[in-house]
């Protein structure tokens, strides 16, 4: 065998296990929000019937995958009622984020009950963790391409 053939199937074949890894770990994060994801939405149906509609809150959260770049985004948004000839529809608005790993939540849960404001918080620490480590990955995967295509670049 060609010593230059061998070189690139080895290269090929590592190039395909850390693509693996990332998306194991990528795969691994999105279980984890997808498990707080459904707590959150439990929590907040059980709290919700305690209250009257006034105090039931108006904060959701989802997870939006991002399939071709090995990630995914946990996003917040308010969920109100717009009535469109006698129906009653839900829209929903999301939160920017800004800046950083965490959602400046302060000014949006003034406007909400307490306990919904206590839960948000404590799932929002939770989601800052795991956007952290997606963050780590996304560099790590842009970094690994990077290299990729360099030492592609450099045996032409």
């Amino acid at each position: 065998m060609n010593p230059i053939t061998e070189s690139n199937d080895r290269m090929a074949y590592a190039d395909e296990r850390v693509i693996e890894w990332l998306a194991a770990n990528v795969e691994g994060l999105h279980g984890q929000a997808r498990m707080l994801v459904d707590d959150y939405w439990r929590r907040v149906s059980q709290e919700r019937k305690k209250y009257p509609a006034s105090q039931r809150g108006r904060l959701g959260v989802r997870i939006r995958r991002r399939e071709s770049a090995y990630s995914f985004t946990i996003e917040w948004f308010l969920i109100a009622s717009l009535s469109i000839d006698g129906q009653t529809k839900p829209v929903t608005q999301y939160i920017k984020k800004g800046k950083g790993y965490r959602y400046p939540l302060q000014q949006v849960l003034k406007k909400e009950p307490d306990w919904e404001a206590a839960l948000v918080e404590e799932f929002e620490n939770e989601f800052a963790d795991l956007r952290k480590q997606v963050d780590l990955l996304g560099k790590f995967r842009d970094a690994f391409h990077r290299c990729r295509r360099g030492l592609r670049k450099a045996l032409d």
